[in-house]
């Protein structure tokens, strides 16, 4: 029978360019599952996909735990958006200029379609994640005394730098949501109150 205790580590951030490693103002655990954690110990070598960085498990509810800095992507991203936006905006009024039509307004779907463009290396390297992560629980459920019938639920909590403004990810949230449920969003300073258990 596994034992994950040993894999119980404090939450924080791997360390920035300067070095520094940013943790809750209090030591918060959870279970590490990449790089040395539950998943290299059981099988799952770094090189066969991506996971989450730790985990907590409470009354078969699977609480996926990463922890990014956003805040790059929310800058190259919403620049992104704004220039396409721009673009569309004078693709439409030449158009409107040469059929000597009234201007339209840009549509929510092209919108919405810009946006989900923005994000979606971003989602797509998080769904990669959700689902390496699941991967390493179905098999830890089978390595431990969980019972094998029992059927876990899972939800994805994105842990951000303090200095990121976790509202510039809400399209990225709702898209993740659409496809994986519960997904919320914190910064390291609010984590203790995302937490489904206190380790």
């Amino acid at each position: 029978m596994f034992d994950k205790s040993p894999y119980l580590m404090p939450i924080q951030h791997a360390a920035c360019m300067a070095g520094e490693k940013e943790s809750p103002g209090e030591v918060l655990q959870a279970f590490k599952m990449d790089q040395d954690g539950v998943a290299n110990a059981i099988g799952f070598h770094a090189g066969i996909f991506n996971k989450v960085d730790y985990f907590l498990i409470h009354n078969h509810t699977v609480q996926l735990i990463e922890l990014s800095d956003l805040k790059e992507c929310i800058e190259k991203n919403h620049t992104y958006i704004t220039k396409e936006l721009d673009e569309l905006k004078t693709a439409i009024e030449k158009e409107s200029q040469l059929q000597g039509v009234p201007i339209r307004e840009i549509t929510t779907d092209e919108k919405k379609e810009i946006v989900k463009t923005a994000w979606k290396k971003d989602r797509d390297e998080l769904c990669n994640k959700w689902s390496g992560s699941i991967a390493v629980i179905e098999r830890l459920y089978r390595k431990t005394i969980e019972s094998p019938d029992s059927d876990p639920r899972y939800q994805l909590l994105i842990v951000c730098r303090n200095h990121t403004d976790i509202k510039m990810i809400d399209s990225l949230k709702n898209q993740l949501s659409g496809m994986m449920g519960n997904v919320k969003v914190c910064n390291t300073q609010t984590l203790k109150s995302q937490l489904i258990k206190i380790e």
